[in-house]
């Protein structure tokens, strides 16, 4: 009788109170995520809560026959969540080694059975491959400068020993990514070297032991094997993955979408490129800060200062005009004071630049997402303001506006918590700043 009365007196709510009264108890960072089935295959500490998207999922989903869009999906978790409710999705991911793991984490791997019987047989296959290692079969003198300084040569020999057995042995790309997968998710745990997020360290030692390559491999893919078997897919419910741009996405039909939910590049100068540079050197898809940076850091939302004159952008960028009027004239005096302040920085950061060409772009993005969301139907995103140079940037309120100014007819912002205090402003050292920074949900209704 309780649930009854529970459920009942739920339905006289409407969603977003629903909303207001979940999120008194709801983490939105990453880190519950390392003990979520699937969402803990690969660590990528920019991404969020599972638990959260899935209730965002459960409350603003009209029915299971609706379409939950992700137009930032990085590694998937939204998807993934939906899948797990029978809910049809689509996910956006310019970063194409995100879009990777994506798109591996969302597969119906219906061979579940024979799955285990090749795993079986693979780790008995590297265990022997290992024991015996042939130098000769591996150029590793000329790997990416950035390998050799995290490992020795030994376990890049077995690194490289694992990667090559498994690209002659498969052909089916989806079983043959599932072993990749597991090899790239080891990569920071066989290394000496601080090699954990946002920053890679090769001169900073680690404190804890370093774990056997053959053991991490092991312990990794029995670990996604038994997630496979928590969690049973529906082959009937699709998750697409699109390896492209939120800005220009023409492939979704207008007034298609039933719910999107997102975590967009936050403006905090996070270079979201750059911090899959181990993984991206390993597979051999870069090898280079160039390289990336020609494959990858352009084709991205601008969100940190060097982006912005790797792509181009010059000093003094305006605002787009279709920008809301009271947001365009605060970004404007906002750059000029930026550039003011790195004309007296060592630095010199380009974030006047920056600031102004990620609203363009989030402009952009936003744009897309109203045309494919149905009417009535609800946008969520979860972000974080900035203060660079000390000028606080509140990246939730100018979004919400410029979402009013595109048409959402609603607008809301809800403010999840406090955020960057560790880096606050010390002012016997001088470091950072001294604003109050914080972390929002901005729910739009089309």
């Amino acid at each position: 009788m309780k649930e009854t009365l529970d459920l009942w007196l739920e339905t006289q709510r409407n969603p977003e109170e629903l909303l207001a009264m979940n999120l008194r108890n709801t983490k939105v960072t990453f880190s519950d995520n390392m003990d979520e089935p699937i969402h803990r295959w690969f660590r990528f500490p920019a991404g969020f809560s599972a638990r959260f998207a899935q209730m965002f999922l459960k409350l603003f989903t009209p029915s299971n026959d609706s379409l939950v869009l992700d137009p930032f999906t990085g590694c998937g978790t939204t998807n993934v969540v939906a899948k797990t409710l029978k809910i049809q999705s689509i996910g956006v991911e310019k970063h194409p080694f995100l879009a990777w793991v994506a798109k591996i984490k969302v597969r119906d791997y219906n061979i579940k059975e024979e799955l285990k019987v090749c795993i079986d047989k693979v780790l008995s296959d590297v265990r022997r491959k290992l024991s015996n290692v042939n130098i000769n079969d591996f150029d590793i003198e000329s790997k990416p400068e950035l390998l050799h300084k995290c490992y020795s040569k030994q376990v890049l020999y077995e690194l490289y020993a694992i990667k090559q057995y498994i690209e002659e042995t498969f052909n089916d790309n989806e079983v043959k990514d599932f072993f990749m997968l597991a090899l790239i998710c080891i990569l920071r745990k066989v290394t000496t070297v601080d090699v954990g997020w946002p920053y890679i360290l090769p001169k900073k030692k680690k404190k804890k032991r370093l774990v056997p390559v053959y053991d991490a491999f092991k312990e990794q893919l029995l670990m996604m094997w038994q997630d496979l078997r928590t969690v049973n897919y529906d082959p009937k419910v699709q998750a697409d993955i699109y390896e492209a741009d939120a800005r220009a996405m023409s492939f979704i039909d207008d007034n298609s979408i039933g719910v999107a939910f997102t975590s967009p590049p936050y403006l905090n100068n996070y270079d979201y490129a750059d911090r899959t540079r181990l993984e991206l050197y390993f597979l051999g898809w870069a090898s280079s800060w160039r390289e990336i940076t020609e494959k990858i850091r352009k084709k991205l939302i601008v969100s940190c200062s060097h982006q912005a004159k790797e792509v181009g952008l010059k000093e003094g960028l305006l605002p787009d005009k279709k920008v809301d009027s009271e947001v365009r004239e605060k970004l404007i005096e906002a750059s000029k004071q930026l550039r003011s302040i790195k004309r007296s920085k060592g630095g010199k950061k380009d974030y006047d630049i920056m600031v102004v060409a990620y609203f363009n772009d989030m402009l952009k993005a936003m744009e897309e997402v109203y045309r494919v969301l149905k009417d009535g139907a609800y946008f969520g995103m979860v972000l974080g303001d900035s203060a660079p140079y000390g000028v606080h940037i509140p990246t939730d309120e100018f979004l919400a506006k410029i979402g009013k100014s595109i048409g959402f007819r609603e607008a809301k912002i809800f403010v999840l918590r406090d955020r960057g205090t560790k880096w606050t402003y010390v002012a016997k050292s001088g470091r950072r700043h001294s604003v109050k920074l914080r972390e929002s949900l901005v729910l739009f209704r089309k």
